[in-house]
C-alpha cells in the first residue's frame, strides 16, 4: 500500500492543477480520475497538431510541385 501511496503521491506532482498552496490533497480516485482526463486531453492535443503538420506538409509539396512548374516552363520557352 505504501508504493501505491507514493506512486499517486508522484502523480499528484507531475499532474496540473493537482499541487499548489491553495489546493487541497486530491483523493486517490480524484488524483486518477485528473490525471485520466490530462492524457485525454494531451491525446487530442497530440491529434490536432500531427494534423496540422500533416496539412502544411501537403500544402509545401503543392508549392514546391507549382514551383518545380514554373521552373519547367520557363525552361521550355527559352528554347
Amino acid at each position: 500500500m505504501h508504493d501505491l501511496n507514493e506512486a499517486l503521491n508522484d502523480l499528484r506532482e507531475v499532474i496540473p492543477y493537482a499541487h499548489g498552496n491553495s489546493v487541497r490533497k486530491l483523493s486517490k480516485i480524484a488524483t486518477l480520475l485528473l490525471a485520466k482526463n490530462f492524457i485525454i486531453m494531451q491525446k487530442k492535443a497530440i491529434e490536432e497538431l500531427s494534423q496540422i503538420v500533416s496539412e502544411l506538409k501537403e500544402k509545401e509539396k503543392r508549392r514546391e510541385q507549382q514551383e518545380a512548374e514554373k521552373n519547367e516552363e520557363i525552361t521550355t520557352k527559352d528554347y
